[in-house]
């Protein structure tokens, strides 16, 4: 299995297909073990870099607390380790914070930046607070953040919904997000919270594209649309769904995938 040794952890990362690079930023209790619904039209265009972040999945963990910024130093440095000197990056949820801080901090590594269901912090809004709801017994943790999930959960009677499938797949595996609470994942949820770009957004002027779900209440609307007018490239787009809308609308990695191949700035900036 492909580990990279990166400085105090090593770190489990997957490629797959042939084409441009892209390193996919994956979100809160990740863990690529966990199947993920097939994107043939997508995944068979790039070659995908995924990776479990430090404590979870496959990937080790280290003893002291780890801050946003060591986040983004670990997929910097991992680009390092694939020899890879700049990239599309897509950032789902936590991955789009960590993606917020790697075109920070790294403004060289990063060719064109997607921002999935993810929020800046501070003035821009934080996303759902997820370390409070560890808090909670197992039962109420799951229903409330089924709720966070997509707010049609209780409220419309459609067991199509993707958050209805995750209902029942929680109640089936004990050992998903959020039923499990371990080390990394705290770790991860620390720093998660202290998660705040929102006066530094103007530093990423990589084209950008945010997306999200318009029934997200972990990300809601009105986060992405902060992101979208205070990054100066930013073209903002919302997809039929919840918190998993990019499995929801077939249109989601349509526009993305249109967006990363196309030349120039993006599909309405020049009329902004």
């Amino acid at each position: 299995m492909p580990f990279a040794q990166l400085n105090d952890v090593e770190i489990y990362y997957e490629l797959e297909g042939i084409g441009p690079d892209v390193l996919v930023i994956s979100g809160t209790g990740s863990d690529l073990r966990i199947p993920r619904l097939p994107n043939r039209d997508f995944d068979d265009s790039y070659h995908i870099v995924r990776y479990d972040h430090r404590g979870l999945g496959q990937s080790s963990s280290s003893e002291r607390p780890v801050t946003m910024e060591q986040f983004a130093h670990d997929a910097a440095s991992l680009l390092d380790f694939l020899s890879i000197v700049s990239v599309d990056v897509i950032g789902i949820s936590f991955g789009g914070m960590v993606a917020q801080h790697l075109a920070i901090q790294y403004p060289h590594k990063v060719k064109k930046l997607v921002l999935a269901c993810t929020s800046a912090g501070g003035e821009g809004n934080s996303s759902a607070d997820l370390l409070s709801l560890m808090q909670l017994s197992k039962s109420n943790r799951q229903q409330k953040w089924l709720n966070m999930y997509d707010r049609r959960y209780g409220n419309v009677d459609n067991e199509n919904l993707f958050v209805h499938t995750l209902d029942r797949l929680l109640q089936q595996e004990p050992g998903l997000f959020p039923n499990k609470v371990m080390p990394g994942l705290l770790h991860q949820l620390k720093a998660r919270s202290e998660h705040d770009v929102s006066k530094s957004l103007e530093k990423i002027t990589h084209p950008c594209l945010v997306v999200g779900g318009e029934f997200d209440a972990i990300a809601p609307p009105d986060n992405l649309t902060y992101l979208s007018e205070h990054i100066p490239l930013a073209d903002l787009h919302f997809f039929k769904g919840g918190h998993s809308f990019l499995w929801e609308d077939p249109m989601a990695w349509v526009t993305i995938s249109t967006f990363l191949k196309k030349d120039g700035l993006l599909f309405e900036y020049a009329q902004k």
